[in-house]
């Protein structure tokens, strides 16, 4: 423990935002994937239900077995469908719901995707001053090179640490956003599957 509060203060104060930034990127990460576990139940619940008996499924009945679901994305969903007048309306309100999820699930990722562009170059600074003041101390002495040495390795710890934070917040930012891209393709097709029983229901 004490070796970590060492580096943690060999490494300047560019050390505490890559701090906020290291706690801040594993909390959006784990906050992310919990919803997304949440969000992929939702989505088989949906497709469950879109699917079973899609040709002979009557338009009515569609919405009552959505009902039945307990869940705050379908009840908008349902709304949406029954205030939609005809089938290009119906297609608009789907539409705007896939716009309005694709939002809420990459809400934090523009956060991520800066850290990880950050963190590094924060690093870099931190280095940097680090070796300015290393030589500094130094001075005119040419003769001291473990001190030399010494500061510098030192004034690496920075970049280190940097480095570090961003390889986690790009993993994060890697890995929702292939489950972003995953969640809203099997959306579109419950969606789709709405769209036909609506087709199928109603004369256009």
């Amino acid at each position: 423990m004490e070796h970590i509060i060492h580096l943690f203060n060999a490494g300047g104060l560019v050390m505490y935002p890559l701090l906020i930034f290291l706690i801040a990127s594993w909390t959006i990460g784990i906050e992310r994937i919990r919803l997304y576990r949440q969000f992929s139940q939702t989505l088989s619940q949906l497709k469950t239900v879109t699917e079973y008996d899609q040709e002979n499924k009557a338009w009515s009945a569609l919405l009552n077995q959505l009902e039945s679901l307990d869940n705050n994305m379908v009840g908008h969903l349902v709304m949406s469908m029954k205030a939609a007048r005809n089938y290009l309306n119906l297609t608009n309100r789907l539409e705007d719901t896939v716009t309005i999820v694709d939002m809420d699930l990459k809400r934090g990722l523009n956060w991520l995707s800066m850290m990880v562009t950050m963190a590094p170059l924060l690093g870099l600074l931190g280095t940097v001053v680090g070796m300015i003041r290393s030589f500094a101390a130094v001075g005119g002495d040419i003769g001291a090179p473990t001190v030399i040495t010494g500061g510098v390795s030192e004034a690496l710890i920075a970049t280190a640490t940097g480095l570090t934070v961003a390889i986690i917040a790009l993993f994060f930012h890697s890995y929702c956003a292939y489950k972003v891209n995953t969640f809203i393709a099997r959306l579109e097709q419950s969606f789709g599957n709405i769209l036909d029983v609506y087709n199928r229901s109603h004369s256009l």
